[in-house]
């Protein structure tokens, strides 16, 4: 079942890049109720900086609530995320409010969902669109939108987290470059190598952990012996770089001094206390944890992103583009290298490996080099339909695990959906809204599964016979879910009963904790009720 012979042509790829785009419109990422403190701590950032003139967001955490990620200076709070994010943010926040009241709530209502909508949802779809146009044209469509539905990114696109931003911002200044080569002799050739270096720090300054993507990238400015665009590159860099700068001197007395060092939380502030912020020494284990661990794993929720590992060797062997090809390979590897030394790898309540978002794109790119031979490209789109099919079940309903919620497509998200519990989008909260939105997330899925195996031209049996290979395993997982520790069924009673809506008697909760048997479990159920009971606040 070889690729067809020919481009795909834009209809079909347009069709991938409208399907990520619908998603990320029409699923509000928006839960009632909760406030992740990581969104939260970003939007009382943006709303100090335009409502009230000031960085310190006392006056927010008073408006909208407290949470853990602050950090504390000269008797203030300050949110304590990398500010990128928030200072796009501020310009679009204003031009909202022109048209839009002060809002009620933290991360829900209007202005919040069009704030993300507008930055990190526009900045995601532009990068979808642009790896479509980067990626070899026979293999685009399948690995596209196993990228765009397939991974965290689908729900990451959605949110006011920093993890989908930069790793689109790296992603277009990267193509930002490309397109400052293939315009050589355009007279504004300088505009988009100034632009690779701003978007590189704007992502930097959004997600520190980046930098090793952005100090390779302006050294491949100068690829080809264009030794004039490095200067050119870093001056666009340096730009937030000191923007950053002013921003910690003015918060926390040092213009070297990050949010981090001044951490409020005691359990993240024991953390930054250890040298480098709370980086150690690489240890594999935690690139174990990162690949394979049942509730985190890049190759358990996105198998097909093991196919970089031999498209790095193809895109190399074959001559083509090696800067670009050094570039990524590298890139990703000191990325890696860097987070494997951080000892919160799980991220707390996430959707699968959520800090390794920024290398996707690039991981994707090599990945379709990868797709030579016959048995490659059929277990590649195998790969793809499940890990796309997979990221549609988890982005339907509640999307933040624990760790102690292995394999959570079946034992939490499956399970959420035959509760009732279906992710809000922009119909109504009622029975049959929800059901029309999860037919709305199976339509985005199937679209871009079909888009996909277009690609190949061996007949409408063929490809749904990969796809059934694909669903199969998923499928399984679905029906015959893993049996969760009493713990991971406390969490999930606990947190369908205190979000969905659905169970305010906590009825669900309450069955789990007459199962308690041991002392360790009673005092587990105790604090769940304390925390997620009816009369919790």
């Amino acid at each position: 079942m070889p690729f067809s012979s020919s481009d795909p042509g834009r209809r079909v790829k347009g069709a991938v890049v409208a399907s990520f785009a619908l998603s990320t419109v029409f699923f509000t990422g928006a839960f009632p109720g909760f406030s992740n403190p990581n969104e939260l701590s970003r939007f009382e950032a943006v709303y100090a900086i335009a409502e009230e003139g000031t960085f310190a967001i006392d006056g927010a955490v008073a408006r909208f609530g407290d949470h853990e990620d602050k950090a504390a200076s000269g008797g203030h709070v300050y949110s304590n995320k990398a500010p990128g994010l928030a200072f796009a943010a501020v310009p679009v926040y204003r031009l909202l409010r022109l048209a839009l009241p002060l809002p009620a709530s933290g991360t829900g209502g209007p202005l919040f969902f069009l704030l993300h909508l507008a930055t990190v949802g526009l900045v995601s779809v532009l990068a979808v669109a642009r790896l479509m146009r980067r990626l070899p044209p026979r293999a685009a469509p399948l690995v596209g939108a196993a990228l765009a539905l397939g991974t965290p990114f689908l729900y990451y696109g959605r949110s006011f987290l920093s993890h989908a931003w930069s790793a689109a911002l790296v992603f277009l200044a990267w193509d930002a470059l490309r397109v400052a080569e293939e315009r050589t002799a355009h007279r504004r050739v300088g505009v988009f190598v100034f632009l690779c270096g701003l978007l590189a720090g704007w992502a930097v300054i959004s997600e520190y952990t980046v930098a090793p993507f952005a100090a390779l990238l302006i050294l491949r400015a100068g690829a080809r012996r264009q030794w004039r665009r490095i200067p050119v590159a870093a001056a666009g860099l340096l730009v937030p770089v000191a923007l950053l700068a002013a921003y910690q001197a003015a918060c926390f007395g040092s213009p070297f001094t990050p949010s981090y060092a001044k951490e409020a939380f005691p359990a993240y502030a024991e953390l930054a206390r250890q040298p480098l912020f709370g980086l150690t020494l690489p240890r594999p284990a935690l690139l174990f944890d990162y690949l394979f661990h049942p509730a985190r794993g890049l190759l358990v929720f996105s198998p097909f992103l093991a196919w970089a590992a031999a498209g790095f060797i193809q895109w190399w062997r074959s001559g083509e583009e090696r800067p670009d090809c050094l570039f990524a390979a590298a890139g990703t590897a000191a990325f890696l290298v860097l987070m494997c030394g951080y000892p919160n790898w799980h991220g707390g309540w996430s959707l699968g490996s959520r800090y390794l978002v920024p290398c996707f794109f690039f991981l994707a790119l090599a990945a379709a080099r990868a797709l030579a031979s016959p048995l490659s490209r059929h277990l590649f789109a195998a790969a793809a339909v499940f890990s796309i099919a997979n990221h549609c079940v988890l982005a339907l309903t509640w999307p933040h695990f624990p760790t102690n919620v292995p394999w959570p497509s079946g034992t939490g998200s499956a399970w959420f959906l035959a509760h009732g519990w279906v992710a809000p989008s922009l119909l109504p909260g009622t029975a049959a809204g929800r059901a029309a939105a999860v037919a709305v997330g199976v339509a985005v899925a199937a679209v871009g599964i079909a888009a996909g195996l277009s690609s190949f031209h061996q007949g409408r049996e063929r490809a749904l016979a990969w796809a059934a290979l694909g669903l199969a395993p998923l499928a399984l997982l679905l029906v015959r879910p893993p049996e969760l520790t009493f713990g991971g069924r406390l969490w999930r009673a606990a947190v369908y009963g205190k979000y969905s809506g659905l169970d305010p008697a906590r009825d669900e909760l309450r069955k789990v904790i007459a199962t308690a048997s041991t002392p360790s479990e009673k005092q587990r159920s105790e604090d769940a009720w304390r925390l997620f009971g009816p009369d919790a606040h």
